[in-house]
């Protein structure tokens, strides 16, 4: 199978697609910050989605991700910002360490 190839198949894009855009019509309504958690969840479900089909170093990365975000973004209901931020900075780092890493084998 090639990995180049299959990210998500076409069910789980449709429902991806319909989650963007409904999020985005949603936040016409809602407070500014529920973007951010918008944008968080649909990573969250994202990586849910491709994990099973990644390679041994995203699969890794994105099943964590799957594990950890909503935990992460809960703590913004809570008023903790601060913790979060530096969730995501971490996060957003092993993620362009896996894209330089890949830059290099290809």
């Amino acid at each position: 199978m090639d990995k180049e190839k299959i990210a998500i198949n076409e069910n789980e894009a449709i429902e991806l697609m319909a989650y963007i855009l409904t999020s985005s019509e949603g936040l016409m309504e809602e407070p500014p910050h529920y973007a951010i958690l918008r944008m968080v969840s649909i990573a969250d479900r994202l990586a849910g989605m491709w994990a099973p089909r990644a390679s041994k170093d995203l699969a890794k990365y994105l099943d964590e991700l799957n594990k950890r975000m909503p935990v992460e973004s809960a703590a913004t209901q809570g008023d903790d910002t601060e913790s979060f931020e530096k969730y995501l900075e971490e996060t957003i780092g092993e993620l362009a360490k896996i894209v330089k890493d890949r830059e290099f084998k290809e």
